[in-house]
């Protein structure tokens, strides 16, 4: 039961109408030159749509070379306001209140995406993700800095924002002077807390200068930072009542910097315990009087209505949330809870894009980012759409198929829905993955779908349907190399591990394959078998997992004392166990009762030339057209569904 959640609340004299907040968030949609569009502007306006009480932006730049990303927006001209006021406008009409988010990103950040210019910082010390040398500010750049704030803030209110976020945390400039962990300095910037907390007091100064006493300006800082030598709570509770004494209107509690663990990562992965920072927030709430909202790794409006309860904090910020399902508040406020698309912390569209240097996107909602080209109204002419597969692929074209109105039907081989996804939430820390699956069932029920399970197509079924169109979405199958004894019965693959259609009793295992299937059924393994060695035949493994995820479960794999080993060829399985070969040439032999299959995957399209018999309309998607991502099955899947 929701008691809290929907209940409003003010911040200075803004009244938010309800506790659910979507924090800041690069999405990389705007132009090099900062301007807003209308790409950016429809994303932001589906979270409005879908309730969300407060919105904040991702980070607005103070000045053209203050970017961490080369695609974000900015206020840093005049010539900026027009397109920010078009947001400011479509975002009131839904209700929501939107704060714009002001940044500097110090020496996170590269001469590629700020304008060919050397990253600022505090001091001197680069930083170990963006490795790019900073220089070490002078009194004389500060002062520019904190008089870009006030201009900028200016802007923002002449925009029609309802308030702005000043950006303390996440290892940014500001955070570099308020952390010992980057900032050096024996000036007055430098040393004791009240030196290194001057660069925010001067800015929070300018900004009210430019907006008023009255327009709600709240800050953002990490509770802790999770570092040798960086800030940890204690510091961090002495800064919250520091940011209340110098007039913020509320604090938002993060944690991390870009130097951090990935388990304690700003953007944190599935692997995080849910809510890591509810413990800080409780006691910045107790000792400051102004609101506080805590973020990080909440993604379930039961979880976040049961912390404000708990008394955590004031409102509940949920990120990813808002892009797995933009209209999370919405569904939580009608009791709908089984039909929210929860994030999963996968990371794979949202984190490892931008570290790419790409525009983000959703494995759950690939919709994001694709707001502006279409709006999702439905068709005029209805048509008949089989769908084969029922992986997250054929399952998402047959959901945005649907939900355009046309008469869709599943059909799926096996006795359940999720297809390689179903066996993907069995390894340890990977439970949530289920979610997606179910939530898109019931979606799919609401619809009226019918799912056919257990039900092979064949020409002549397709025939008896008569559709008008068809999509494939038969995915992939497990690789089987032409190895001498791979058909042995102790030789078993992953997926009838996972899903335990198979006992793995014991004393010795070889997992052939170290991707992120043979890593993580190792792992899995490792809960009841103690002799476990992986065999790759690259100099690395999990080389297809985004690097976050890839870091923890290598450190699980070697806390599990599961053994590695890389550059070996496997040349044949026989009663003793893996012969290979290593980089040398050398051939060796691994004992093993049982030998895990986990050599990857391949394409399965059986039935693209029989469709097209008896459709001009035959769309293949996902695995079936090259073994893949979910990501990228999702993402066919919903363009599939829309071109039907």
């Amino acid at each position: 039961m929701i008691t809290e959640l929907f209940k409003p609340m003010n911040i200075a004299e803004c009244t938010v109408p309800n506790r659910l907040v979507v924090p800041a968030m690069v999405t990389n949609f705007c132009t090099k030159e900062g301007m807003v569009t209308e790409r950016f502007i429809k994303y932001i306006e589906e979270k409005a749509k879908g309730g969300w009480g407060l919105i904040i932006t991702e980070d607005y730049a103070v000045n053209v070379n203050g970017k961490g990303y080369e695609m974000i927006p900015g206020l840093y001209n005049d010539e900026q306001i027009e397109g920010n006021k078009k947001l400011t406008e479509t975002i009131h009409k839904y209700g929501s209140k939107l704060f714009c988010q002001l940044y500097h990103p110090g020496r996170q950040s590269t001469k590629l995406v700020n304008g060919n210019v050397i990253p600022l910082a505090p001091s001197a010390i680069k930083d170990p993700i963006c490795q790019e040398a900073p220089k070490e500010m002078t009194v004389e750049d500060i002062k520019s800095i904190v008089k870009d704030f006030g201009e900028t803030a200016r802007r923002v209110k002449e925009a029609g924002f309802d308030g702005i976020e000043i950006h303390a945390a996440h290892g940014y400039l500001i955070s570099e002077f308020l952390s010992h962990f980057t900032n050096k300095r024996v000036d007055e910037y430098g040393g004791c807390f009240d030196n290194r907390a001057r660069f925010l007091d001067e800015i929070i100064e300018a900004v009210r200068k430019k907006v008023g006493k009255d327009f709600p300006v709240i800050v953002r800082i990490s509770g802790n930072e999770y570092l040798l030598g960086g800030r940890t709570e204690a510091e961090s509770f002495e800064l919250a009542r520091h940011c209340e004494e110098i007039g913020f209107d509320a604090i938002h509690v993060s944690n991390g910097m870009y130097a951090s663990a990935p388990i304690d990562q700003i953007i944190a992965p599935m692997y995080t315990k849910h809510a890591l920072n509810m413990e800080v927030s409780e006691q910045v709430k107790k000792l400051v009087n102004v609101p506080v909202i805590v973020t990080n790794r909440i993604n379930d409006p039961k979880m976040a209505d049961t912390l404000l309860k708990m008394g955590k904090a004031d409102f509940i910020g949920m990120g990813r949330g808002s892009l797995a399902d933009p209209h999370l508040p919405e569904k939580a406020k009608a009791g709908k809870f089984d039909s929210i698309h929860y994030c999963i912390g996968c990371l794979q569209g949202c984190e490892d894009k931008l570290l790419k240097g790409e525009s983000i996107t959703c494995l759950i909602n690939p919709r994001v980012g694709c707001e502006y080209e279409n709006d999702m109204k439905k068709v005029e002419k209805a048509k008949k759409v089989m769908v084969i597969g029922a992986g997250p692929g054929g399952l998402t074209a047959a959901y945005t198929a649907a939900m355009r109105g046309h008469n869709v039907t599943v059909f799926e081989k096996k006795n359940d829905l999720g297809g390689q996804f179903k066996s993907a939430a069995y390894p340890l820390g990977k439970g949530e993955l289920a979610t997606f699956v179910s939530s898109v069932r019931k979606v799919l029920k609401d619809l009226n779908v019918p799912i056919h399970l257990n039900t092979e197509v064949t020409e002549e079924l397709i025939q008896n349907e008569k559709p008008d169109s068809i999509i494939i979405a038969t995915g992939a199958v497990s690789f089987t190399p032409n190895i001498k004894g791979i058909n042995l019965d102790k030789v078993v693959t992953a997926e009838e591990v996972l899903l335990g259609n198979c006992d793995v009793k014991a004393d010795s295992v070889v997992v052939c394959g170290g991707g992120e299937v043979g890593g993580e059924t190792a792992h899995f393994l490792s809960q009841t078998i103690r002799d476990i060695t992986i065999v790759e035949m690259k100099k690395d493994i999990l080389n297809d997992m985004m690097i976050m995820t890839k870091i923890c479960l290598t450190g699980y794999l070697h806390e599990s004392n599961i053994k590695v080993l890389t550059e070996a060829t496997v040349n044949e399985i026989n009663a003793e166990g893996v012969v290979y070969t290593n980089a040398t040439g050398e051939k060796s032999t691994l004992p093993a009762q049982v030998v895990i299959s986990a050599f990857g995957y391949k394409s399965y399209n059986p039935l693209e030339e029989v469709a097209k018999k008896y459709s001009s309309e035959v769309h293949v998607i996902g695995g079936a057209i090259k073994a893949a991502s979910a990501l990228h099955a999702t993402k066919d899947g919903y363009a599939a569904g829309l071109v039907v």
